[in-house]
């Protein structure tokens, strides 16, 4: 059976696919379940890096307005908060995720995108939150957190759409790439090369910083220089700059 959700291993790398392109990515309430079985299974046994990414021709139509037609209030409300609780399981994740965003990414695709850490759009990406159209309410925490309120309100109270220069520019996407699977395997190499242990710590830190603020940032950040100290990693990594070389992390 055709998985419109797939999550897939490659090593230390694991990748997270939005697979319906026959309906431009929209998602379903059955791919709100697969994908919160798949961020289930990566909180369980996380990789050091996850890549998501999803099929031609666009990154994600949002959600699926066909199985809204005669959708129970009930049942709105069972799938909307299915989807709050994938996203924050998504951006939650104790490994860093990279966001490989290419064409159209709409509402909970754009929310989808923004869960990345890393987003690495196509130039012809374009993000929008168009739920006003269809007469039902924008998300916004996540989007405030990360453009700031004033680009939140501009680009949430108008749903307008955001052209990848524009999007570069105010920080939805991380960087534009002519060749996105390239951009994304050279950020793969630059991210596993760093300790493994040290990354998941301080993508862990910004999600405390987020969701508990500054006070539980700062401790969380002491108990993990305190608890560092005694990594193989940390022990590798002076030895190295003291032999002038490049360290090799064990993630131990």
């Amino acid at each position: 059976m055709h998985e419109s959700m797939r999550l897939e291993w490659n090593g230390r790398v694991a990748e997270l696919v939005v697979d319906r392109p026959e309906a431009r990515n929209a998602i379903n309430y059955a791919m709100l379940q697969e994908l919160e079985s798949c961020l289930e299974a990566l909180h369980a046994d996380p990789p050091q890096l996850v890549i998501l990414r999803a099929a031609d021709p666009g990154f994600c139509a949002g959600i699926d307005l066909k199985e809204s037609r005669e959708a129970s209030s009930d049942f709105v409300r069972t799938r909307v908060a299915t989807m709050h609780r994938c996203l924050n399981k998504l951006r939650s994740l104790p490994s860093p995720v990279i966001g490989a965003i290419n064409g159209v990414a709409v509402g909970l695709g754009c929310e989808l995108a923004i869960s990345a850490d890393l987003r690495i759009a196509s130039p012809d990406a374009r993000f929008s939150y168009p739920e006003p159209r269809v007469a039902v309410p924008s998300p916004t925490h996540h989007l405030v957190w990360l453009i700031g309120l004033s680009r939140a309100q501009d680009m949430l109270l108008t749903a307008r759409w955001i052209e990848a220069p524009e999007a570069e520019q105010i920080g939805l996407a991380t960087h534009i790439a002519e060749d996105v699977d390239r951009a994304v395997a050279e950020l793969t190499d630059q991210i596993l090369d760093l300790a493994p242990l040290s990354i998941r710590r301080t993508k862990e830190n910004l999600w405390i910083t987020m969701t508990k603020g500054i006070g539980a940032a700062s401790q969380h950040h002491q108990d993990g220089v305190t608890e560092a100290a005694d990594t193989e990693d940390r022990k590798e990594a002076l030895k190295a700059f003291a032999e002038k070389r490049p360290p090799e992390f064990t993630g131990r």
